[in-house]
């Protein structure tokens, strides 16, 4: 997955030539980010951005990969993601929550796009985003079961079960993202876990 990052910045339209400006450094993007972080992604500062896209493009490039089952879609939304954000930087207003859950929220939109496009197809949860970035290239039997397990359930328990626990947003993020309550994303949570440890206890 590493060689996607060279490739994907020179793919986003106006990106790359920002990305490699000779400027000075940005402030580190912490979890939460400061005010000062805030606004260099605001004006996007090629620095903040390199390292930005840098930390999360694979997390999304995994997300959209386990909801489209398709390494060029991925990535071409994966682009298109980062091209979204990179547009709307003046928009971007801090919550409180890491710029992560920005990007996601962009994601759930194009991922949705490109899901209603391609042929109305039904979501998919591809094997390959439970790989993490072990050591191990394969997966395991017990990763295999799961992933198998999760892309049985319907799509609004699979969606939870993937930001959460493949993606690992807390549950703030997480309703951010889906445009709903913490308690909401509680529930779903609660009912998509249980009918996943229905599956695993079937298989």
């Amino acid at each position: 997955m590493s060689v996607l990052a060279p490739a994907l910045p020179w793919r986003v339209a106006g990106f790359a030539a920002a990305l490699y400006r000779a400027e000075p450094s940005p402030p580190p993007l912490g979890e939460a980010p400061s005010s000062g972080q805030v606004r260099v992604i605001r004006e996007r500062d090629p620095g903040a951005w390199h390292e930005l896209f840098n930390r999360e493009m694979p997390a999304i490039y995994r997300y959209a990969l386990s909801r489209l089952g398709d390494a060029g879609r991925a990535e071409d939304a994966t682009s298109e993601v980062f091209e979204q954000a990179w547009r709307h930087a003046g928009t971007f207003e801090d919550r409180g929550l890491p710029v992560r859950a920005w990007l996601f929220g962009i994601a759930r939109n194009v991922v949705g796009s490109h899901r209603r496009s391609w042929f109305r197809r039904a979501p998919h949860l591809a094997i390959e985003a439970f790989d993490g970035a072990g050591d191990d290239a394969g997966l395991s039997p017990e990763r295999l079961d799961l992933a198998r397990a999760v892309a049985a359930l319907e799509p609004a328990h699979a969606e939870v079960i993937s930001l959460r626990f493949v993606h690992g947003l807390s549950l703030q993020e997480a309703a951010d993202v889906i445009g709903a309550t913490v308690d909401a994303v509680k529930g779903r949570q609660a009912r998509a876990l249980a009918a996943l440890r229905e599956r695993l206890i079937e298989r």
